[in-house]
């Protein structure tokens, strides 16, 4: 087996670790060796010449597949890596080394907690408006009620426009503050509630 030529991957090694600078760390493995011979954005502390911990990847070299599905292992400091390796293999198709990317995924798992908790709210909290207000669908008939008095109209003979311009005229009033109104607005009009969601965006 002939010693490892991985400075032909430099240049993809040097694009990786500096688009995700400093989240990631590259290390180079020998596997003839059986030692770290490279490493770049050094995360872990290890240095040239350690051992490979191989043992991590709990597989015979001989049958690394080309890449390995994403793993996580802790970092010296306690702080988790996400991690996949990458097997460069010989004019055989034999394994000669190993490309390891370390992901340090503490800042981003810190902000997702940061995220979630802004984001979590009771699952029976209520919308004020539906919990304050009067009787929502009755408020809606009351509306519909002015609209039509005002036009000298009747709910069974309005024209596509006039549709329309109740619906805005809903809108105006507050109605689509009550989550169920636009599929109660539809079902009064007859129409879809995509083509009440229109209806305002022409607005």
């Amino acid at each position: 087996m002939k010693t490892l030529n991985w400075k032909a991957y430099l240049p993809l090694i040097e694009g990786i670790t500096t688009l995700f600078n400093p989240l990631v760390e590259v290390a180079v493995h020998d596997l003839k060796q059986g030692k770290i011979v490279a490493i770049f954005n050094n995360l872990s502390k290890r240095k040239v010449g350690d051992t490979s911990p191989l043992q991590e990847l709990k597989i015979d070299p001989q049958n690394f597949p080309d890449v390995f599905p994403p793993y996580y292992k802790t970092n010296w400091d306690g702080s988790p890596l996400k991690c996949t390796s990458i097997t460069l293999r010989n004019e055989k198709g034999e394994a000669t080394g190993l490309i390891c990317i370390n992901v340090d995924t503490r800042l981003l798992a810190d902000a997702h907690q940061l995220i979630s908790t802004f984001l979590k709210i009771e699952p029976t909290a209520d919308n004020p408006v539906e919990l304050f207000g009067s009787k929502w669908e009755k408020q809606i008939n009351e509306f519909i009620d002015i609209f039509l008095i005002e036009k000298s109209l009747t709910l069974n003979g309005l024209s596509r426009e006039q549709k329309q311009e109740l619906v805005v005229f809903l809108y105006k009033k507050g109605t689509f503050n009550f989550k169920n109104a636009p599929s109660y607005i539809a079902k009064k009009l007859k129409i879809s509630r995509a083509t009440i969601y229109n209806h305002i965006k022409q607005s």
